[in-house]
C-alpha cells in the first residue's frame, strides 16, 4: 500500500508519496510561498493555505512523490 498524505486548505491542496520522497528539500527552497518543510526525513505541507499554485515544486521533485497538486486541476 501506497503511503499519500494530503494537505488541504480552501481550494489549495496537494497529494505527496511519501514512499516516493526522499526529503531532499528541493519543494522547499523552490516554493516562494514557503509552503514545504522537510520534518524527520519527510516533506511536510503544513502550510498549504499560502500556496500560490505555481506549480514549481511539482516540477523540481526529482522524485515525483508530489502526485497532484491545485494548480493542475
Amino acid at each position: 500500500m501506497t503511503d499519500i498524505k494530503k494537505w488541504e486548505e480552501d481550494n489549495h491542496w496537494v497529494e505527496i508519496d511519501l514512499d516516493l520522497c526522499m526529503g531532499s528539500g528541493e519543494c522547499v527552497s523552490v516554493c516562494p510561498a514557503e509552503v514545504y518543510e522537510v520534518i524527520n526525513g519527510k516533506v511536510d505541507a503544513e502550510n498549504i493555505g499560502e500556496c500560490i499554485e505555481c506549480g514549481a515544486c511539482q516540477d523540481t521533485c526529482p522524485f515525483n512523490a508530489i502526485l497532484k497538486h491545485a494548480a493542475w486541476r
